[in-house]
């Protein structure tokens, strides 16, 4: 299977030519035009910026990083890019079903199938790679559909599997080690041949670069197995040649539109043995081919390496093609893998098109198609308001029966740079991570916190966590202890999250804490981790009803729906809207005391239909006041452009007036200029944060 299709993906990404949106895309790819240049859009860099490897990269290749870092943020919807190969560049092997010409088809029969347009589109630059008896060689006539495809707001992969550049040497043979150093080495005959093929691929990926088209670019795929003349050798030699690379294709040859992604092989050889340091990628990946994808290893060590994730290829095992269920990638992502940016599918009969519940992947919600890949617009923002975030040090933390720590590290994160860390040792019983003090919870009803352990050290069955309270007025002894009920944590992050409404005397909380409790059986040294802890309350969630809220200027509701809009639980606030009709106000008026709260948000969107024209925008907004309404003072959040992916508006309470008596609380939906058409609005998990 690892000898039929490869790629060293490009992955190239542009602005939407259609300023984002989710219309379907047509059932057929139209006839390629002339390369014409992709017009640069305003790009709107988002909060924590990703920095490239490259300091000289422009705007766009800039947005297109941040972009693919931030989708796993955005909640329950549209977080992961989907993408598809679409063949091996240029004529060899004519009418032998391996020119590009052939297997560009499999791109509209994918659309005709599934309904969806990826959003990440690959083509692979090594002419008669596949094709018995032809020579390999470096042809990049496919930067023509690329671009094409980029043009109409996609994103492109370009793919090369590399000619061996040592005379007589086979493509499929790792070379020796004393041949491999001497590509690094420009007055080795082999380093002249490696150079003159980085000068081939170079014209192909300037070709993108003068039409605009960013390229993240993906050298020396699965470097980490031995089918490659590039596998196996050894780290610091794989390391050079990665860096010498770099430095010709974007000094010397100026290509400052590229973004370089590590992707090894999954099931190999560590993947992280090859790694080739921050300053020389900028994404990292797995190709993946398995009939179990939730059983794939390596991802958390990637995650770990601090840069977006994608799973560079995907497809069924060997012998599985035709046969192979799409939704146990589905499953896969959404448990395992959630930090996944975007998924590359291979085609022929690896395709999701030609196998089972295809569509099921490509309609998932959590996947974005090509008609949802927006540069300009900034992805919806992290929940607001962390209670202890561990930037700054360890917060007052301690623990109990701890090895050492906690420390304050930034080795892993749930969210922002740091968390807090004790080493543990299995065998010994539960370890503790707490915060001993006097604390008022009374107008919370919700603490969480995300944890996770180490993958070393023998788990057994597996480690179980609760988030705890203890509260009382006296001494210790007399202490109550309420806990969130134990969940079995492991190396990707998991939310505890304690009811607080179960706990007696919430404004005399003296601990809060976090119990792992390891499995009976598990042995050595490992370590566990805390971050992000929050604390709240939910002042709405409709999943009992619209809970009091009104409206004024909807078309029709509002109306409390299942399994729509939602971003937590399984309901949502709806109200129909005719925008040619102007703003909607969705409200609920009763008093409500805020005092002591210092944000307050909700999640709030549009359906995907109707034209939206420049984008529905919203505001949350309070009003107080003690007399008749006439005199209620309003505070609202600033105007945030709303969508189908749903966003978080936030309201700082520290700038409302008398905050005790809040009268009534809402959202204006305000459509733009020219929106046409009858569409809907969505709210969902009001709360109140500390």
């Amino acid at each position: 299977m690892r000898l039929r299709r490869r790629s060293v993906a490009v992955l190239v990404a542009v602005a939407s030519m259609l300023g984002g949106g989710s219309a379907a895309a047509p059932a057929a790819v139209a006839a390629v035009q002339p390369a014409a240049v992709v017009q640069p859009v305003a790009v709107v860099q988002p909060a924590a910026v990703l920095q490239p490897a490259d300091a000289g990269a422009g705007p766009q290749a800039r947005a297109v990083l941040n972009w693919l870092a931030q989708l796993p943020d955005r909640g329950l919807r549209n977080r992961t890019a989907s993408g598809f190969f679409a063949g091996y560049s240029g004529t060899a092997a004519p009418e032998s079903g391996k020119d590009f010409a052939t297997q560009y088809r499999d791109v509209t029969e994918l659309a005709d199938r599934t309904g969806r347009f990826p959003a990440v589109l690959a083509c692979d630059y090594a002419s008669g790679w596949n094709a018995d008896g032809v020579p390999t060689a470096i042809d990049s006539g496919c930067d023509a559909e690329m671009i094409d495809h980029a043009g109409r707001g996609g994103l492109v992969s370009v793919s090369v599997h590399l000619p061996n550049p040592v005379a007589g040497a086979a493509w499929r043979t790792p070379l020796p080690q004393p041949a491999f150093r001497q590509l690094s080495d420009p007055t080795t005959t082999a380093g002249r041949a490696w150079r003159a093929e980085l000068d081939d691929i170079a014209a192909g990926l300037r070709r993108l670069s003068d039409a605009g088209v960013p390229v993240l670019f993906r050298p020396f795929h699965e470097m980490n197995g031995d089918w490659f003349w590039w596998g196996r050798q050894d780290p610091a030699d794989f390391a050079a040649l990665w860096r010498g690379t770099y430095d010709y294709l974007t000094t010397v040859k100026g290509l400052h539109n590229l973004l370089w992604t590590y992707a090894p092989n999954c099931g190999s050889a560590d993947p992280t043995a090859y790694w080739v340091g921050r300053g020389y990628a900028d994404v990292v990946g797995l190709d993946c081919y398995t009939a179990d994808p939730s059983a794939i290893t390596g991802y958390e060590k990637l995650v770990e390496l601090g840069k977006p994730f994608a799973f560079t290829e995907i497809g069924p095992g060997s012998g599985a093609g035709g046969t192979f269920d799409y939704e146990l990638w589905v499953k896969a992502l959404h448990e395992r893998f959630p930090r996944t940016s975007y998924f590359l599918a291979w085609n022929n009969e690896w395709s999701p098109a030609r196998n089972v519940n295809g569509a099921k992947l490509m309609n998932d919600p959590w996947t974005v198609d090509r008609g949802g890949v927006d540069l300009a617009a900034a992805p919806a923002e992290n929940p607001p308001v962390a209670y202890q975030d561990f930037e700054s040090g360890t917060e007052g933390w301690s623990g109990w029966h701890l090895a050492a720590g906690p420390w304050q590290v930034t080795e892993w994160s749930a969210r922002g740079s740091g968390s807090l860390k004790a080493d543990v040792d299995l065998g010994t019983g539960a370890a503790y991570l707490n915060k001993v003090g006097p604390l008022d919870l009374s107008g919370d009803t919700v603490l969480s916190v995300d944890a996770r352990t180490a993958p070393w050290g023998d788990q057994a069955g597996g480690t179980r966590a609760k988030l705890y309270v203890r509260t009382g007025t006296g001494d210790a002894s007399g202490w109550t202890w309420t806990d969130s009920g134990a969940v079995t944590v492991d190396t990707k992050s998991t939310r505890l999250v304690l009811d607080l409404t179960k706990v007696p005397d919430r404004a005399h909380v003296r601990e809060i804490g976090v119990e792992f409790a390891p499995a009976a059986g598990a042995s050595g040294r490992s370590a566990v981790y805390l971050d992000d802890m929050r604390r709240g309350g939910l002042l709405a969630g409709f999943e009992h009803g619209t809970e009091g809220w009104s409206g004024s200027g909807a078309a029709a509701g509002p109306w409390a729906v299942a399994d729509e809009g939602a971003a937590e639980g399984r309901s949502a606030l709806k109200a129909d809207v005719e925008p040619e009709q102007g703003a909607v106000q969705l409200r609920r008026t009763a008093p409500v005391d805020l005092t002591g709260a210092t944000v307050l948000t909700v999640a709030a969107g549009t359906a995907p239909w109707g034209q939206q024209a420049g984008g529905t925008t919203a505001r949350l907004y309070v009003r107080t006041g003690t007399g008749e309404a006439s005199g209620w003072t309003w505070t609202e959040s600033p105007a945030v452009t709303v969508g189908p992916d749903g966003r978080t508006l936030r309201l700082d309470l520290a700038g409302v007036p008398d905050p005790a008596h809040v009268q009534e609380i809402g959202v204006v939906f305000t459509p733009a200029p020219g929106a046409t058409g009858r569409t809907a609005v969505y709210l969902d998990a009001l709360r109140r944060w500390s």
